[in-house]
């Protein structure tokens, strides 16, 4: 009984909530689909005003793409064997500091056979003939090619949580293409003070 009445004394002082809302914000990020939000403490150059979608975590690693900085290089470059399409002409954006591969999110209201499903109307194309094909017929708007990723070792995206470097918001379709990335992260910043 005596911890329950300390628990409590320590709960109606606001001495864990801290601990809760660190624990919340960690558990969010461990989702797939889950947004990060880099926070004003963050300095690196890689990640600071930042939106990061969350593609895979587990206990050994995490990985992302940045949604909010697009790149000059169009997808034409990216894929100059392709003549014709409706994403040719679009950007291509930088998926993270990681320099390894090319991903493609697609946006679509049904399931895709052979892609991996990132949150609800999200999939995940790491294949380029795959994204060849969805080039040539999926609207710009709903296609986006990222170069390179974000990579996290094991813990270390906990550890930058703790340190107060990312704040987690739950993902959707609409964030993902969200139409201005350009404000993304000062809108997102600002939800998250609130």
């Amino acid at each position: 009984m005596p911890y329950v009445r300390l628990w409590d004394k320590m709960l109606a002082m606001g001495h864990l909530l801290p601990l809760i809302a660190l624990a919340a914000a960690t558990m969010a990020a461990q989702n797939t689909g889950a947004l990060l939000v880099a926070t004003e403490a963050s300095h690196d150059t890689d990640f600071a005003g930042t939106v990061v979608l969350v593609l895979d975590h587990d206990v050994h690693r995490a990985t992302g793409l940045v949604l909010n900085r697009p790149v000059k290089i169009s997808l034409a470059e990216v894929f100059p064997e392709l003549k014709t399409g409706p994403a040719l002409g679009q950007t291509a954006w930088a998926g993270g500091p990681v320099l390894l591969g090319v991903n493609a999110l697609l946006r679509s209201g049904t399931p895709r056979a052979g892609l991996d499903r990132v949150l609800s109307g999200v999939y995940l194309i790491a294949d380029k003939q795959r994204m060849r094909a969805e080039i040539a017929g999926t609207p710009a708007a709903s296609f986006r090619v990222y170069l390179g990723v974000c990579g996290w070792g094991a813990g270390q995206l906990e550890s930058e949580i703790r340190r107060g470097l990312w704040r987690a918001v739950p993902g959707s379709a609409d964030l993902v293409f969200d139409a201005k990335p350009d404000t993304l992260w000062e809108r997102l910043r600002l939800r998250v003070l609130h």
